[in-house]
C-alpha cells in the first residue's frame, strides 16, 4: 500500500506531516485530505481559503493539491 504524506500549506509556509499515512490509492488519500480540511476549518480560526494540503508521495513528489475552498465548498 502506498504511503501519503498530507502537508498543511498555510500560503506561505509548509506544515510538514512527517509520518505519512498508508492508503489504498491517491483517491483514499484525497478523501482524508478533504476530512482534515473540514476539522481544521472548525477548529483553527487562522485557517483561511488560500490555504491547501499537498499530498506527497513516498518519493517527495506532490501528487495533489487540495485546496481549502474546494473542499468547503467556497470560492477563493
Amino acid at each position: 500500500m502506498p504511503r501519503y504524506y498530507l502537508h498543511i500549506h498555510n500560503g506561505h509556509d509548509l506544515e510538514l506531516d512527517p509520518e505519512g499515512e498508508d492508503f489504498p490509492d491517491l483517491g483514499a488519500a484525497q478523501l482524508e485530505a478533504k476530512r482534515v480540511i473540514g476539522e481544521v476549518w472548525l477548529d483553527w480560526s487562522e485557517a483561511r481559503i488560500g490555504m491547501a494540503i499537498e499530498i506527497v508521495d513516498e518519493t517527495g513528489q506532490t501528487v495533489l493539491r487540495v485546496p481549502f475552498a474546494d473542499a468547503i465548498g467556497r470560492t477563493q
